[in-house]
């Protein structure tokens, strides 16, 4: 199972690793490993991407809330989703998260 990383401070969680707390300002954050699955937050489909993504149309673009943490992350998926659907990360591919549905 992969792992991610979560940077925490103040209550606010992150996938990003900063200097400083976007919320408080504070430069004491925390990081931990959370696992990879979530479920999804947000979503849309892209039908007419940018030309260097045109190989990949259609897909989506989702926001999946972490499972343990309120850290949220962006993925990149093809089959079909719904709001609430439980995914895991499948690669990183680009530096892209590619997630699949369980």
């Amino acid at each position: 199972m992969k792992k991610l990383k979560v940077y925490s401070c103040c209550g606010h969680d992150t996938v990003v690793k900063r200097v400083y707390c976007p919320s408080c300002g504070a430069n004491e954050i925390s990081e931990r490993e959370v696992e990879d699955k979530g479920s999804i937050y947000s979503f849309t489909k892209i039908h007419v991407p940018p030309s260097e993504f045109a190989h990949l149309a259609p897909y989506y673009v989702a926001l999946v809330q972490l499972d343990g943490t309120s850290a949220k992350v962006t993925a990149r998926m093809t089959e079909d989703i719904a709001i609430g659907d439980q995914v895991e990360l499948d690669k990183v591919e680009d530096g892209a998260y590619l997630y699949k549905s369980v």
